[in-house]
């Protein structure tokens, strides 16, 4: 992590049904398991498919308690789970830090979106967790391609600490969606590249 850095910020925006919830309890087991003090604070009204879910973690390499429980305002790395929240919320991008990181799921190319100042990567997620039998209804639940991107992109946790923490956050699931997510959470990591970002920790 950038040494200059007291804390790091994320931001995770998606749908009812994507998995939203489950991603970000992911990523705030593997952020602990490597060493950070970590706070995440999920955000949602009725529990339907379809509604706007949010997700927030604060993290920070100290041994000292995170005092700062408010939302979080200004990202350094946001994970969008539908591209279509982009349309309705345009100043949703423009929260994140200058140099941040912006993860979308989108049959977009970073080249196509745009957007000065941030670094991009987009993967078609939707499709990989249909690939992978992740499905809920007719909902992809996204999120733990989401997740193996967000570990190859920024480069925070390695995707052997994700896959040892999904036990954690599979509670009851059957035995093939299990397996789901681990196939997830691989070719989320397949699919992008490291962006090289200044706030990823180095070996």
């Amino acid at each position: 992590m950038a040494e200059d850095r007291e804390s790091l910020e994320v931001a995770l925006h998606g749908r009812g049904g994507q998995g939203v919830k489950t991603a970000g309890d992911l990523i705030v087991y593997a952020l602990s398991a490597v060493g950070y003090r970590v706070n995440g604070q999920p955000l949602y009204g009725g529990e339907r498919m379809g509604a706007p879910v949010m997700y927030f973690i604060r993290f920070k390499r100290s041994a000292g308690p995170i005092d700062d429980r408010s939302l979080v305002r200004r990202p350094h790395v946001m994970l969008v789970f539908d591209g279509t929240m982009l349309a309705a919320t345009p100043r949703m991008v423009e929260s994140l830090v200058e140099g941040g990181v912006l993860l979308l799921n989108s049959r977009k190319t970073a080249g196509e979106l745009g957007r000065p100042g941030r670094l991009v990567a987009t993967l078609r997620a939707s499709q990989i967790a249909k690939e992978c039998g992740l499905v809920r209804g007719s909902v992809p639940i996204v999120g733990p391609v989401m997740v193996g991107a967000f570990a190859r992109v920024t480069g925070l946790v390695s995707l052997p600490t994700l896959e040892t923490c999904v036990e954690k956050v599979t509670g009851d699931m059957s035995q093939d969606r299990i397996e789901g997510n681990f196939t997830g959470l691989r070719r989320g990591y397949e699919a992008v590249a490291p962006l090289g970002w200044q706030g990823a920790e180095r070996a």
